[in-house]
């Protein structure tokens, strides 16, 4: 089990997000480090996430939806019940929302497979042979940990970060530019993988070249993100080496 759950300590602050403007970069040669995104980009987390959410909404009287889903898609679990809190006003306070949806998370990841999203283990392992890699997710860490794990990854990875250890999540850079730091590599010269709107605009915001394997929002994802793909399985050694942002 993975008790770290029950510790939650949080600010009661509601989470208000606003598009960020996307930083030009050019990035001269190779990348020198790769970033990615853990849910719905290297593991199949969608019900999982579903799954906490319609606890969290059950919870408070109301029911999952699409168009409610799309204003946090991308968040991590925290600010996902922040928002469902400020989108719905239920009597509950934000930090107990936050309890639900990040207990119901843990229960989720816990008791069910957790299977790759389609190229996901064959990118990585090929990547990792050329360049140091970071998982940046929006997941808490010990789901990061449980995930790598169950599929075998976890040495191809020199970093492992949650945003929920940094002052904002996506779309802010924060959880980027962390992974940069810790790996000692510019920014400028990390590409990010992602799925989501929100962490295009968030792997755009820190000056990242980023590949967007689109989960929602397609064109909005393709306006602003340096290449889309339909599936890891698409992404060459070539494609990665020549990115240019």
């Amino acid at each position: 089990m993975l008790g770290e759950r029950r510790e939650l300590r949080v600010d009661s602050t509601i989470f208000c997000y606003r598009v960020l403007a996307v930083k030009s970069t050019t990035m001269a040669h190779p990348p020198a480090a790769l970033i990615f995104d853990m849910d719905d980009t290297l593991v199949a987390t969608f019900a999982f996430w579903l799954e906490a959410e319609s606890k969290l909404l059950e919870t408070i009287g109301h029911r999952w939806t699409p168009e409610l889903a799309i204003q946090y898609k991308g968040m991590n679990a925290l600010d996902v019940a922040a928002t469902i809190h400020r989108l719905l006003q239920p009597e509950l306070s934000v930090k107990s929302c936050q309890e639900i949806m990040r207990n119901a998370l843990f229960e989720a990841f816990e008791k069910s497979p957790i299977k790759p999203m389609p190229g996901a283990v064959e990118c990585v392992r090929s990547l990792a042979a050329s360049y140091p890699l970071a998982v940046a997710s929006g997941s808490p860490l010990p789901l990061i940990e449980l995930a790598m794990e169950r599929l075998e990854l976890k040495d191809c990875f020199a970093v492992l970060v949650s945003s929920e250890s940094v002052p904002r999540g996506k779309p802010f850079p924060d959880i980027f530019l962390a992974a940069a730091k810790i790996l000692e590599v510019d920014p400028a010269r990390c590409l990010v993988f992602e799925d989501s709107l929100i962490g295009t605009q968030a792997a755009r915001a820190a000056g990242m070249a980023c590949f967007t394997v689109p989960s929602s929002s397609p064109v909005e994802i393709a306006a602003i993100a340096t290449r889309t793909f339909a599936s890891l399985r698409d992404v060459t050694a070539e494609d990665v080496a020549s990115v240019v942002s």
